[in-house]
């Protein structure tokens, strides 16, 4: 038996397509009650009408929502003016969302972004729809978040930060996302069946700022123990999310179980087959149970259970075996995915495995012998590299077209916007129902918040097969954006799409850079900090947006922008600044060398001041969530140290992936990165004083201890804007633009 959650919803007609929502089956039903809480579901006419009240609560009066049937299995909406009134019509409560959405943005010339300011002062009195707009998604699914994105970005959140993302994911189409919290019970109630006690368990599980990591077997016993209250309430938080997405029609992809133990399963089950999965940057990996091995089923069948339990089961699992490496040695791959499949529909004959393409996973040997309709491999990097024309279309295997596009929850703007716009469709229209096997696309960024112009570009494709033409919808997304027509808001984001959003634009600053002889140092082991624009065009592009204060000054998305452009702008500049120390450096100049450093040092403090204007470029906003995660002052410390490590050093391993998650936040770049860069200018100015060569390697090694002291310190850093985002951007354009302009 094979059934949509939204048929248990009164009033609401089931939605069939490519096996997309939860089935609700034999004991999986009492778990699904348990886990929502009533039997009671909203249907989804009320599910979108509560959205609306929490979105837009002035406009919601004048909405009416109604269901209609899905369009042969597809998701459709329908939005038309009836006697003064709103109708917007859907066949879930996603489809009712992205209708109120697109009212919003077509009709009402409003914005909600991705948590980087919206703008919703709406017309009064509200525009009518001239005639009736009815619009079928080309996809069966639009799939949100990589693994990553749960630790770079929602590690710490609570509930009504997770409320506003729902919403959010349910107004741009989203119906398959990917939920981890709530897993640390999970794992807990399986391996204390094997023997383990709650507390052994909660000191192998990993803090919830690296346990993404744990779940893709990279790393484990890391940022703990847990405390018995910090699981109870990531399982409460976990009950919540899946709850409110199975109301909307949103289906959770929750973890699957693959074979990964704690490092003693062996000295606790001699006879199992355990292999060892060897070192993942310095840390070590969960070993794997052998999936042939007696045991794995048992294990599996634990799991599931557990997680039907806590969290309602579901249809779709995540599990990624022999990610970013591993060991194969005497492991059998076909044999190995049958038997993790196998589990999986054991516990739900339904159930979807979905598998990340990423480096060799998923190993094609596998999934070959397996039932591929019981497969959705999300092919994450496709703005980079479309792995399904290398790989066939992972020999027909169901597949999404899906971006990363941010790593780490870096801020830098950058991105090749002409292939987002083009290259879902593209794909599409070569590899679409009917010609191949492409399901549709997903958002996998590592972290979001950052960048709006470009995801809101990017899900454009979740109610579209062909691609947008760039200059209409620059031109109605800054109306909306920013509140009103303003053309010089609108030759920025011009200058904008020819400089970071061309194919060459993109790059780390020196900032997060460790300091270097180099010109160019890496900010991570594999970016440059080069500019590969004409970063003086930039500066008109800040002046231009300044310019439009006047008028779109009361937009939050304006002011986002506003503070986000200058940032950029005086990312690059560091740069030359930098470089100017360097040069003066090479010719035994330690005046100038003094002055080049102060002058960087001095943007960087300034470049501190702008972004504390704005809450979403605030340290201490996001070292205040992780404190309030832990139970006890002791986990509290734990949290924020954790905290700390992700955005600068990682971990407490030396390292490539150190400064892999950099970002130009305030109270970080005038904490930390000046710290390193102040270190490094004095190093250089003593060196040429003494007439000795600069040691680098002591010096280095100085700036990694003293990083490893600044994840230790627990000082408050300030979690509420201050400052006034326009004046500040004025006063800094003032100061920088001469220098900015020169090439």
């Amino acid at each position: 038996m094979r059934c949509s959650p939204v048929s248990l919803f009164r009033g609401v007609v089931p939605v069939s397509g490519f096996r997309r929502l939860i089935c609700v089956v034999a004991g999986g039903l009492a778990g699904w009650l348990g886990a929502s809480g009533s039997a009671e579901a909203p249907t989804a006419v009320e599910v979108a009408q509560q959205l609306a009240q929490r979105v837009v609560p002035a406009l919601s009066p004048h909405l009416r929502f109604e269901a209609i049937p899905s369009a042969e299995g597809l998701d459709v909406f329908e939005l038309e003016s009836r006697d003064g009134t709103i109708v917007l019509r859907g066949n879930n409560g996603v489809a009712l969302a992205s209708a109120l959405n697109r009212y919003l943005q077509e009709f009402a010339h409003g914005d909600i972004s991705w948590e980087c300011g919206d703008q919703l002062t709406l017309p009064n009195p509200l525009p009518l729809v001239p005639r009736k707009l009815r619009v079928v998604s080309p996809h069966s699914f639009r799939y949100a978040y990589n693994f990553c994105t749960h630790g770079y970005t929602m590690a710490w959140w609570d509930w009504p930060r997770w409320e506003r993302e729902l919403d959010f994911l349910a107004l741009k189409g989203v119906n398959l996302a990917l939920i981890i919290e709530g897993q640390e019970q999970v794992w807990i109630d399986a391996l204390t069946a094997f023997g383990y006690d709650d507390a052994e368990v909660r000191r192998w599980l990993c803090a919830p700022s690296h346990l993404p990591w744990q779940l893709m077997s990279n790393m484990e016993y890391y940022g703990g123990p847990l405390s018995a209250a910090l699981v109870e309430k990531r399982l409460e938080l976990g009950r919540r999310i899946v709850a409110r997405m199975r109301e909307l029609g949103i289906a959770p992809v929750l973890q699957g179980y693959y074979g990964i133990v704690p490092s003693d399963f062996k000295n606790r089950f001699p006879h199992a087959k355990v292999h060892a999965q060897g070192d993942w940057c310095g840390l070590k990996r969960p070993d794997m149970l052998d999936p042939l091995d007696p045991l794995f089923p048992q294990v599996a069948a634990a799991f599931y259970a557990a997680q039907a339990k806590r969290l309602g089961g579901g249809e779709f699992f995540a599990a990624d075996p022999f990610h970013e490496g591993g060991r194969l040695d005497g492991i059998d791959l076909p044999a190995c995915g049958r038997v993790i499949l196998g589990a999986m529909t054991k516990a739900n004959p339904s159930a979807t495995w979905v598998l990340q393409s990423w480096l060799e996973n998923p190993r094609q040997t596998m999934i070959d012998a397996l039932d591929k309709a019981k497969l959705l491999v999300l092919d994450l990097h496709c703005e980079g590299d479309e792995n399904w024309r290398a790989r066939a279309q992972f020999g027909h295997t169901p597949w999404l077209w899906c971006m990363i596009q941010n790593w780490g929850g870096n801020v830098g703007l950058g991105a090749d916007l002409e292939g987002v716009r083009t290259r879902p469709a593209r794909a599409l229209a070569e590899a679409g129902p009917g010609r191949g096997a492409m399901r549709g696309i997903g958002a996998l960024m590592e972290g979001s918040q950052t960048q709006p112009l470009l995801w809101e570009l990017f899900f454009e494709h979740a109610w579209r097969s062909d691609a947008p033409e760039l200059a209409p919808w620059l031109r109605d997304y800054a109306r909306r954006r920013y509140g009103a027509e303003a053309a010089p808001a609108l030759h920025a984001l011009q200058i904008e799409l020819e400089t970071v959003y061309s194919p060459a634009g993109g790059i780390d600053s020196v900032i997060c850079a460790r300091p270097s002889l180099e010109p160019y140092p890496k900010a991570r082991f594999w970016a440059s900090t080069e500019p590969r624009y004409d970063t003086t065009r930039l500066v008109a592009a800040w002046r231009s947006m300044i310019e439009a204060a006047g008028v779109c000054g009361n937009s939050e998305g304006y002011r986002y922008d506003l503070a986000d452009l200058g940032r950029q702008v005086l990312a690059d500049l560091a740069g030359r600044y930098h470089r100017a120390a360097l040069e003066a450096y090479g010719r035994n100049d330690v005046t100038t060398v003094r002055q080049a450093g102060n002058r960087m040092l001095g943007l960087m403090r300034d470049l501190d001041e702008l972004l504390a204007t704005r809450r979403e470029f605030l340290l201490g906003a996001w070292l205040a969530d992780a404190r309030r995660s832990g139970a006890t002052p002791e986990e509290q410390d734990r949290c924020e140290r954790g905290a700390r490590e992700l955005l600068t050093i990682w971990s407490n391993q030396d390292s490539d992936i150190i400064d892999y998650a950099h970002r130009q936040w305030s109270g970080l770049v005038g904490t930390f990165y000046c710290t390193r860069w102040r270190i490094w200018f004095g190093a250089m100015q003593a060196s040429l004083e003494a007439g000795q060569p600069l040691d680098v390697a002591a010096i280095r090694a100085r700036i990694r201890d003293g990083d490893r002291l600044w994840t230790q310190q627990r000082e408050t850093v300030r979690s509420d804007p201050q400052g006034e985002t326009i004046e500040i951007s004025r006063r800094l354009f003032a100061k920088y633009s001469a220098d900015a302009e020169r090439n």
